[in-house]
């Protein structure tokens, strides 16, 4: 949690601080930063639902662990990517690869659990996980 409060922090700082000259794609304007913390809350959304899920067998638990080191990865990368943003540099390629890996990662480990009993939770993670690949897309397109 303390992790995703610090990236929240930092994204918050993007859309407000005034810094020297970057780049605009670094930077963005309004719309970028509003996409940039969209994903970051995504992401944070759908770890919760993720831990919510009920690892009542062992391939549940380990789908569940699957899915939860996809999104840290996720996190890792986008905590990278601010890294660079701050630091005035061109966001590094693979983190911008490593945030749609882990994203995919936990929905196909998402995609193992079987167990009826567990179908809305895992539903509500998968559906968080497709809008965190519509939020990366919209950074993409926003952050030019």
């Amino acid at each position: 949690m303390a992790r995703f409060t610090s990236m929240l922090f930092a994204a918050c700082f993007a859309v407000c601080a005034v810094a020297a000259p970057l780049h605009s794609r670094q930077v963005g304007d309004l719309d970028c930063n509003l996409a940039r913390l969209k994903i970051i809350s995504d992401i944070a959304a759908a770890q919760t639902l993720v831990g919510q899920i009920n690892t009542i067998d062992l391939a549940t638990a380990s789908a569940v662990a699957v899915a939860q080191a996809g999104l840290t990865s996720t996190n890792a990368a986008i905590q990278d990517i601010l890294t660079a943003v701050f630091a005035n540099q061109t966001a590094p390629a693979n983190s911008r690869d490593q945030v749609g890996l882990g994203v995919n990662g936990a929905h196909d480990a998402l995609s193992l659990i079987t167990d009826p009993s567990l179908n809305a939770t895992v539903s509500a993670a998968q559906a968080k996980l497709l809008t965190i690949a519509g939020d990366g897309n919209k950074v993409v397109s926003e952050c030019k």
